[in-house]
C-alpha cells in the first residue's frame, strides 16, 4: 500500500503533537544533588531537598487560649516522640528547663504550653520539609509536678506541687481538686466547698476564674466538680458567709477533710471548769474528753467525733444544775473579722433529738453558758442525764447513817437513793426529820426537812433529786436523845465511885 506524501506529513505532526510516556518521563525528570550543607540519611522516610526547599526559620502559629481542661507541655514533662520510619529522630525525651525539646534536623523546638495535640502540628510543620510521609505523633510518658497555690480555709494554705504519681510510683492518678484540697491538709471546717474559686492562665486572656461546688459531688455524686488541675493553677476556698452556718457532716466525713486537727475554744458561764479548752479531732482513734468520772458512754467519743458544743461541754466537767441550755451563745469570727453571735438550744437537743442545734465549733469560738433565772426541777431531770452533764456528783451524808461520809452518785440520784449508799440509817436516827442542805447559786443555803422513807418514789417535792455538794444530816430521834443524855448522866456520876473504889482496894 502506498502512502502519499501529505499523508506522511500529517502522520509524523501527530507524532510531534503526543510524545510516549518513557520518552516524557525520561527527558522531564531529573534527580537532584544532594545539597552540600547536609548528606542524605539513610532511613527510607526521609527526602533530599534542593536549596530552594530549606525551610525558613517560621514557626507554627498556636492559639495561646487553652481549654479549660487541657493538659499543657512543660518543663520536666516526660515525653516520647515518634516519627514514622525515622528511628534516628524518635525517641523520650524531657522537656528542659526552657520549655524545648532538640531534634536533630531542625534543633530546639519549644513546647512549654502547648497542648499534645498542638505539639504534634508543630513538630510536623516543622518537619514537613525532609519527610517523604509526614507522620509525628507526640506522647505524654510521666507527667511533671504541678506547681500550684492553695488559700483560704484549708489547715495548711500556701503553694505546693501536686504530684500525679500514685501509691509506689506505679499508678498515675489525675491531679484533682479534691486532691490538691487533701494535700493542704484538708479543708476547716468553715470552708464554704459550695464557691471554691479556681484562677487559670488563659493564654493572652490573661486568668480566667472557675466555680466549682463540691457539695454538689458529696451530694449528688457529681463528679464534673472535681475538676482537673493545672500547672499554675491558683486555688481560693473562701469561708462561710453566715456565721451561724456550720459544716455538715456529710462534709466532715469527705475525704478532703482532715482526719485530725486542734481548735481552741473558751467557755464561761455555768460550767464546772470555765477557760479555754483544747479540742482534738481525730477520725481513727478515741480521743478521751477530760470529763470527770467519763465513761465509754458519756465521756469518750468513739473515733474522735466532730467538734460539736457539746463535746466542748463534756471537756469543761459538764454544765452546772442551773445552766440555762436553751439559750447557748457562742461568739464566732466571721469573714469580715467581726464577731457575730450563734444561738444554741440544747435542751433540743436532748428533748426534741434535734442533732442541727449541736453545733460545729471552729478555731476561736468562745461560748457563754448563762444561767437559769427560774430553775425548773423538770428538765434538770433531763439535763442531768445528758452527754455534756458530769457523770459524778459528791454527796456527804453525816449523823445517824450507817456509814456516813462522802458518796460518790450519779447526778439527779434521789435523797433516799442516797440514804440506802450510806448503808441506811441506824435504830437512834430520827428518820421523819432528815435535813437536806443546799448552797444556792447566790451563796444563800437551802434547809428542807425531809422523811427518809425508802419507798417514796422520785420527787420534787418529797424525795428529790439532789445536786452536787448536797449534804444530808440524819439527826437522833427523840427518845434516843433522852436515853443518850440520862446514860452520860449516869456515867458521870458512877465513874468517880469507880475511881475511889478502885484507889482503896
Amino acid at each position: 500500500m502506498r502512502i502519499s506524501r501529505f499523508s506522511n506529513t500529517i502522520l509524523l505532526v501527530l507524532m510531534a503533537s503526543f510524545p510516549l510516556p518513557s520518552l516524557a518521563q525520561t527527558t522531564t525528570i531529573e534527580k537532584p544533588a544532594p545539597t552540600p550543607a547536609m548528606s542524605e540519611p539513610a532511613s527510607g522516610n526521609l527526602r533530599p531537598l534542593t536549596g530552594s526547599e530549606i525551610p525558613a526559620a517560621s514557626t507554627l502559629s498556636v492559639k495561646d487560649s487553652q481549654d479549660t481542661f487541657r493538659y499543657t507541655l512543660g518543663a520536666g514533662d516526660s515525653i516520647k516522640i515518634d516519627i514514622f520510619n525515622v528511628p534516628e529522630l524518635s525517641g523520650t525525651q524531657t522537656i528542659a528547663p526552657d520549655g524545648t525539646v532538640n531534634i536533630a534536623l531542625i534543633g530546639a523546638v519549644k513546647l512549654e504550653g502547648l497542648g499534645l495535640d498542638e505539639a504534634n502540628a508543630l513538630l510536623r510543620e516543622k518537619l514537613n520539609p525532609f519527610l517523604v510521609r509526614n507522620i509525628v505523633n507526640v506522647s505524654l510518658l510521666s507527667p511533671r509536678p504541678l506547681n500550684i497555690a492553695i488559700v483560704g480555709e484549708v489547715n495548711r494554705p500556701g503553694p505546693r506541687f501536686l504530684s500525679y504519681v500514685g501509691a509506689g510510683g506505679a499508678a498515675s492518678n489525675a491531679a484533682t481538686l479534691t486532691r490538691a484540697l487533701e494535700s493542704a491538709s484538708g479543708i476547716t471546717s468553715r470552708a464554704d466547698i459550695s464557691n471554691i474559686q479556681i484562677s487559670r492562665r488563659d493564654g493572652a486572656l490573661g486568668r480566667r476564674v472557675i466555680s466549682v461546688n463540691l457539695q454538689e459531688l458529696l451530694e449528688k455524686g457529681d463528679i464534673s466538680q472535681d475538676v482537673r488541675i493545672l500547672d499554675g493553677d491558683s486555688i481560693l476556698v473562701p469561708p462561710l458567709n453566715q456565721a451561724n452556718a456550720s459544716q455538715t457532716r456529710t462534709v466532715t466525713n469527705s475525704t478532703f477533710s482532715p482526719d485530725g486537727y486542734t481548735i481552741q475554744v473558751a467557755i464561761v458561764g455555768e460550767v464546772n471548769r470555765i477557760g479555754p479548752q483544747t479540742l482534738v479531732y481525730s477520725r481513727n482513734g478515741v480521743v478521751p474528753t477530760g470529763l470527770t468520772g467519763d465513761t465509754k458512754a458519756a465521756g469518750v467519743s468513739s473515733g474522735g467525733g466532730p467538734v460539736t458544743l457539746s463535746r466542748a461541754l463534756q471537756t469543761a466537767n459538764g454544765v452546772t444544775e442551773v445552766a440555762d441550755i436553751s439559750n447557748i451563745e457562742i461568739s464566732r469570727l466571721d469573714d469580715k473579722g467581726t464577731r457575730t453571735v450563734v444561738k444554741a438550744n440544747l435542751l433540743d437537743l436532748i428533748t426534741k433529738a434535734d442533732l442541727s442545734q449541736d453545733i460545729l465549733l471552729t478555731d476561736g469560738d468562745l461560748i457563754r453558758v448563762p444561767r437559769l433565772s427560774t430553775p425548773n426541777p423538770r428538765d434538770y431531770q433531763q439535763i442531768s442525764k445528758a452527754t455534756f452533764s458530769p457523770t459524778i456528783i459528791t454527796v456527804q451524808v453525816v449523823g445517824e447513817a450507817v456509814r456516813p461520809g462522802p458518796l460518790q452518785l450519779r447526778p439527779n440520784s434521789s435523797f433516799t437513793e442516797a440514804i440506802s449508799f450510806a448503808g441506811g440509817l441506824t435504830n437512834d436516827a430520827d428518820w421523819r426529820a432528815v435535813e437536806l442542805y443546799r448552797v444556792n447559786p447566790d451563796g444563800s443555803i437551802m434547809r428542807r426537812n425531809l422523811i427518809a422513807d425508802l419507798n417514796l418514789p422520785l420527787n420534787e417535792d418529797s424525795n428529790p433529786g439532789l445536786r452536787d455538794r448536797d449534804v444530808i444530816v440524819v439527826r437522833p430521834s427523840f427518845g434516843a436523845s433522852i436515853l443518850g443524855s440520862a446514860t452520860r448522866f449516869l456515867g458521870n456520876i458512877v465513874t468517880p465511885f469507880s475511881l475511889v473504889n478502885n484507889l482503896f482496894r
